[in-house]
């Protein structure tokens, strides 16, 4: 007699609205490649940190493919909510392809921030 793949409740230090937050920046991160992704990538090295050093492409692509995995393992795992060993797995390996593809920005973000408290306001 076949059975199904063993189900748990997830267990994992993700909670359910942290992933979909994920699978959301995921989908942000695409659309702001496609859109800006060149400009950022040939302005300045300041922008080009956006895009993993002039990449914008790879950023899109990694980020499409954490996007995938995480809209997958939703389906699988029914909102996050139960999993597996393999399900728990994937989720893992798609949070490490999203934060990769979210690092150029969470980086340029943060420079922004820095150099703000450092200098202050720039005035004409």
């Amino acid at each position: 007699m076949l059975q199904g793949a063993r189900r748990l409740r997830s267990t994992t230090p993700y909670s359910p609205t942290r992933l979909w937050i994920l699978m959301a920046t995921d989908l942000m991160a695409m659309i702001w490649m496609q859109a800006v992704g060149p400009w950022l990538d040939h302005t300045s090295r300041l922008t080009a940190t956006a895009t993993l050093g002039g990449h914008h492409l790879v950023v899109l692509a990694i980020a499409g493919a954490g996007f995938a995995m995480l809209v997958v393992v939703a389906l699988l795992t029914n909102g996050f909510t139960e999993t597996s060993p393999r399900l728990t797995f994937a989720t893992n390996v798609a949070c490490i392809l999203s934060v990769v593809a979210l690092t150029g920005l969470i980086a340029f973000v943060l420079a922004a921030l820095l150099s703000r408290l450092l200098f202050g306001r720039f005035r004409p």
